[in-house]
């Protein structure tokens, strides 16, 4: 025993004696105290005191140690003196109760409390003492009360079977996903190196729509256009929504044509809402640049659903800003930000100059004519007839007679 164990005992004993309600009290040769359960009381002679403290804590005492050792009345030891005091009516039992709650027993206190409404079952201070409230006139408690109505306690909240397996889902997927960024990562090293054809075969095996992002963050990120044409052929494989996705962004963000046409290859075999929005979207964009590539992408998808957005793309107004060439003269333009009222124009005054332009847009004309057979040209007034005449016709159906 070290020589210290007294001094660390006393320390003890000044937290303990007023936390641990049970057991017995220690009066120690150094004049300290402590409180716990005696765990060897049958030993004799005495030689040691082994101690519990509480669940994390016990220590060996010598017998020396210890001056007097008393029996500590407990709270418990008080409810039972007193419990038979109480009378086993409603209003006993709700008293018996209220000293529960006075004295810190929870677990008796709700035990009465269950009492008194086996006696009095409209006893309302009781009621809503556990949890109950009353609907459409029947006394119920939350958790009865929100089962009825097909909800389930969840990690904290009450969610219904069809939440929860959603969350469940999505947290399985999450966990997929980052195994699949691990692999994507650890496979797209080998491809550098003697691991190659390994790697290959890996990529080459994907279906598992859960490993989308992964691919499409090697479509989007990797600096090798060979490694990108490969994602893009993972994620048609793949064909997932998000999959999907991946390949129209890359359709208009990737620098390198050759990949970009690649994503609009795997895209003119599928047809996806989400995609023709995302394309239909970019007609919109204050880079002319852009809306050609979307033109582009339509064209190429051929989803009617776009008409009308193209119809009003054929001619789009962008702004320019002129920017001076060093200390001669001479000026040049250069994209400056969102569209313009229309027409054209230079700003005035020393500040920035800007000017706007109306542009025609041949890749929106060529995805019109490829998706409707028509040509208009650029008149985007007989566009707008023409498309108008369509949505009447289908409004109007066949005729009863089959013309």
């Amino acid at each position: 025993m070290p020589r210290f164990l007294p001094y660390i005992i006393v320390v003890l004993a000044s937290f303990g004696a007023e936390r641990f309600a049970h057991g017995e009290v220690f009066e120690l040769a150094t004049g300290g105290r402590l409180s716990g359960k005696l765990l060897n009381p049958e030993e004799k002679p005495r030689e040691n005191y082994d101690i519990q403290i509480d669940d994390r804590a016990h220590v060996t005492l010598r017998a020396d140690q210890v001056r007097e050792v008393s029996h500590q009345r407990t709270d418990l030891d008080e409810y039972e003196s007193v419990r038979g005091d109480y009378p086993d009516t409603a209003e006993g039992q709700w008293n018996l109760a209220e000293w529960c709650r006075e004295n810190h027993l929870p677990k008796q206190r709700e035990t009465h409390l269950e009492r008194v409404i086996e006696l009095d079952p409209d006893h309302k201070l009781a009621r809503r003492a556990l949890g109950y409230t009353k609907i459409d006139g029947q006394w119920a408690t939350q958790q009865d009360a929100m089962s009825q109505r097909g909800y389930v306690r969840y990690k904290g909240q009450w969610k219904t079977q069809q939440e929860i397996d959603i969350l469940e889902s999505k947290a399985k997927d999450e966990e997929t996903q980052k195994d699949w960024l691990i692999k994507v990562k650890r496979w797209r090293a080998w491809l550098d190196k003697e691991r190659a054809d390994q790697a290959r075969q890996e990529f080459a095996a994907i279906k598992d729509p859960t490993a989308a992002k992964a691919i499409g963050n090697l479509l989007r990120d990797d600096g090798s256009l060979e490694v990108r044409i490969m994602a893009a052929e993972i994620l048609a494989r793949i064909g997932s929504p998000d999959a999907l996705m991946s390949l129209a962004t890359a359709a208009i963000e990737d620098k390198d044509e050759e990949v970009r046409q690649s994503c609009l290859d795997h895209l003119s075999k599928t047809r996806s809402s989400k995609v023709t929005g995302y394309f239909t979207s970019k007609l919109k964009h204050k880079d002319n640049r852009i809306v050609l590539l979307a033109g582009t992408a339509l064209g190429r998808i051929k989803d009617p659903e776009s008409v009308e957005a193209l119809i009003y793309a054929l001619v789009t107004t962008h702004r320019y800003k002129i920017v001076k060439q060093g200390g001669d003269n001479s000026t040049s333009t250069s994209f400056g930000g969102g569209g313009g009222s229309g027409g054209s124009g230079l700003s005035a005054g020393s500040g920035p100059r800007f000017f706007t332009k109306q542009l025609t847009n041949s890749t929106v004309l060529d995805a019109l004519v490829a998706i409707t057979g028509q040509n208009y040209d650029y008149d985007q007034t007989a566009w707008k007839k023409w498309y108008a005449m369509q949505k009447k016709a289908e409004a109007v159906g066949p005729r009863r007679d089959g013309t």
